[in-house]
């Protein structure tokens, strides 16, 4: 088990995300006050689990060792939440300036930047199964968004941006994953574009149980949930030209 105990000079936080040149990078802070910009922060997991118990609680109670799987935040970091950010801010310059208006733009890229950082804490032999999973698999698998949560409320990230890490797997019939609070409206445009674009990026990366699926195949698995209600046709029709003009593969 990893040890919780952290001295007071190594508290240091991340504060926020940022998105240059189509790279990540995370901007921290030590306890002095001074900022820093980092391509990767698994030094800073260690401390975020110190800080908040109902992390340890919550592995616990699917009876998931604790570890931090450094490798799996780093390829993460450079590869598929940077790819979503990319897809997430095509979108969004794509649509109409009547919806851009209720999202802010350094969130969305924030929380893009972010979004899966509570995959570095599920298991490998969940996280890269070669295969269909299971029910108790899935059940694992999909307190990621809520593990991401839970790690950067210690740290100084805006609410907006961790309400968006927590959510990004819901859609507008309120069907994905984590439960919605009652009275708590997530499904905003904020929502909608990185959850869109999380699910366009992954369908066009190869996976350990499939290979990589072309832009057509990846579109018209995601209009299906527009026919399902469950993404706004605006945000679709916006995915849609961002992947025509940008995502040239085919």
């Amino acid at each position: 088990m990893i040890s919780t105990q952290i001295t007071p000079k190594k508290r240091n936080k991340l504060i926020g995300a940022v998105h240059i040149n189509e790279a990540s990078f995370f901007v921290c802070k030590n306890n002095e006050g001074k900022i820093s910009i980092k391509n990767r922060c698994e030094d800073y997991i260690r401390d975020m689990i110190a800080l908040n118990p109902t992390i340890e609680r919550l592995l616990r109670n699917y009876k998931i060792k604790l570890k931090i799987n450094k490798e799996t935040l780093n390829e993460l970091s450079a590869g598929h939440m940077n790819e979503t950010c990319k897809v997430a801010i095509g979108i969004y310059s794509k649509l109409p300036e009547s919806l851009q208006k209720k999202v802010e733009k350094t969130t969305l890229k924030e929380a893009c930047i972010l979004h899966d950082l509570g995959k570095s804490l599920i298991p490998l032999k969940v996280l890269n199964k070669p295969a269909k999973l299971n029910a108790r698999e899935r059940k694992i698998m999909n307190i990621h968004s809520r593990l991401g949560y839970e790690l950067l409320k210690t740290q100084e990230i805006k609410e907006d941006t961790l309400s968006l890490v927590k959510y990004h797997h819901q859609n507008l019939k309120h069907s994905g994953y984590p439960v919605v609070v009652p009275n708590k409206n997530i499904s905003d445009i904020g929502v909608q574009i990185i959850s869109t674009a999380d699910k366009y990026s992954a369908l066009r990366e190869a996976r350990v149980y499939r290979k990589k699926l072309t832009r057509l195949q990846s579109l018209l698995i995601i209009y299906k949930e527009v026919l399902e209600g469950k993404i706004l046709k605006e945000v679709f029709d916006a995915l849609v030209n961002y992947a025509s003009e940008f995502d040239n593969v085919a």
